[in-house]
């Protein structure tokens, strides 16, 4: 081999893993990091972990939390519903991918969403309609379903989005953004992104993307509180692009890792509802 073709070479196979193997050693200015405005934070407690390092504390923190049953208050913003909508409800969630949802006002049920990790609803009793769709498949966003029960559920296991798929770490100022990507032949398309503050190790940011890479939902985490043990994010928003729809979870009497009845994740048919399937 010509000693020319073989530099060549070389430079090339180090530019191909620069990202998984490079990206945790440098830091760069980053113009969204708000940590850094924020009055009363010590820079000093900014952590330098690797990438394994980062990963194994949110694989473990994610096993940790097993479920979780909490009352919410409920805020809705969506073109569905011609702005904001609040009200009071309660949230149960067990692993894995069951999820449940109930809000209501003025003693009455204004919603009720399940994902039981295979199929998922979104009742409406007031439209007297049920929309049913199958979680992790493409679905279509062409209708008056606006919320979508299980990516609530898949953002609160953001663990398992590293199960079979590659990933890397960039290392900013006071938080690491960890990359998950998704391969396909010849290719690799993003599959999850996190962000994790660099002093307490908790999840703020999560998206999760479609397979055309545009983003399917994006969660943000606020105000966590030690709980028997673990830390829970009280304050829970996400946002789905697709319906202009964004869901904020204030949540309050908190209990995690108790047992749940497996009839809560279980759909019933309410009396003279229709069953719209979206996918």
């Amino acid at each position: 081999m010509q000693p020319t073709s073989f530099i060549l070479k070389s430079i090339l196979i180090i530019v191909l893993l620069f990202p998984i193997g490079c990206a945790t050693q440098k830091a760069r200015p980053y113009i969204g990091d708000n940590l850094l405005d924020k009055p009363g934070i010590d820079l000093s407690k900014v952590k330098t972990l690797t990438f394994p390092q980062v990963k194994e504390i949110i694989v473990s923190e994610g096993l940790n939390f097993t479920s979780l049953k909490a009352k919410a208050g409920i805020t809705i913003t969506s073109p569905e519903i011609n702005g904001e909508f609040r009200c009071k409800g309660v949230v149960r969630f067990q692993r894995p991918g069951n999820i449940r949802v109930i809000g209501s006002k003025l003693a009455k049920t204004v919603f009720d969403m399940i994902s039981d990790g295979n199929n998922y609803w979104f009742y409406l009793p007031k439209e007297k309609v049920v929309y049913k769709g199958k979680c992790n498949v493409m679905r279509n966003t062409n209708t008056n379903a606006y919320i979508f029960p299980d990516d609530i559920a898949a953002l609160l296991e953001y663990n398992r989005l590293f199960e079979g798929r590659h990933a890397y770490m960039e290392t900013w100022p006071t938080f690491w953004l960890v990359h998950i990507l998704d391969g396909r032949i010849n290719e690799f398309v993003p599959y999850g992104r996190l962000s994790v503050d660099r002093i307490d190790n908790t999840v703020n940011e999560l998206t999760m993307f479609k397979p055309d890479s545009f983003i399917r939902a994006q969660a943000s985490f606020h105000d966590y509180a030690e709980i028997s043990g673990q830390s829970v994010p009280e304050s829970i928003q996400i946002h789905w692009p697709d319906t202009r729809t964004t869901l904020t979870l204030e949540l309050s009497n908190i209990f995690i890792n108790e047992p749940l009845q497996p009839e809560i994740f279980q759909f019933r048919k309410p009396k003279r509802a229709e069953i719209i399937e979206i996918n």
